[in-house]
């Protein structure tokens, strides 16, 4: 990697952009304090003083996955239930499958354990709450099954991660091979969970 121009006065978010860049290259295996000062041109200690450890400056880089994944999920138009439901199941597996190796650390329980780093659980929180806000948009539309709000979230949340965990380990194919997998894999998990008035719909029609 090559060495960064430092500018005194952004040490913490330079480190965080140079950990950053590492991480999209190399993974999070390749990331340490000392690699990190010397390609931004500081000394160790320096670093430290921002960075307790390298296991906080991993928590700040999943952090901030956290919070660009749920500005993704912001952008989806929530104006009609099923067009809002599919959509956030597509962004979500496109950060997935535009960012493996953030995406990998961001849930990578055994290196960043939860209840380790309050913050972070906050912000994988706050990502989870879009989907479960869609979803819990679409029972109060009587689009989706009155089925528990935290069953419906769990199930749909299981299915996006576990597309996205296998097509950016290459056990499925990404949006590049395949631009209609995700997309039909959704649609079929949303097919069992839409209320039985509703079975019927185009799948284009915006419903009420």
């Amino acid at each position: 990697m090559a060495r960064t121009a430092y500018h005194h006065g952004d040490l913490h978010q330079q480190a965080h952009d140079q950990a950053l860049a590492v991480l999209r290259l190399e993974g999070d295996g390749a990331i340490s304090l000392r690699a990190i000062a010397k390609q931004i041109g500081v000394s160790a200690p320096a670093l430290y003083r921002h960075y307790a450890d390298r296991e906080s400056l991993l928590a700040e880089l999943a952090i901030s996955g956290f919070a660009a994944l749920r500005q993704q999920l912001l952008s989806v138009d929530q104006h009609a239930p099923r067009a809002a439901l599919i959509g956030i199941g597509l962004a979500y597996v496109a950060f997935a499958q535009s960012e493996p190796n953030l995406y990998r650390l961001m849930f990578g329980g055994r290196v960043l354990p939860k209840g380790a780093h309050p913050r972070l659980d906050q912000a994988g929180l706050d990502a989870f709450n879009v989907l479960q806000d869609t979803i819990a948009r679409g029972q109060r539309a009587g689009y989706l099954k009155p089925a528990p709000l935290a069953l419906m979230t769990a199930t749909a949340w299981s299915l996006v991660h576990g597309l996205s965990q296998l097509t950016i380990d290459g056990h499925l194919p990404n949006a590049g091979a395949e631009p209609q997998l995700a997309e039909g894999i959704t649609s079929l998990l949303l097919e069992g969970a839409i209320a039985p008035t509703h079975n019927h719909i185009d799948n284009n029609e915006d419903t009420p």
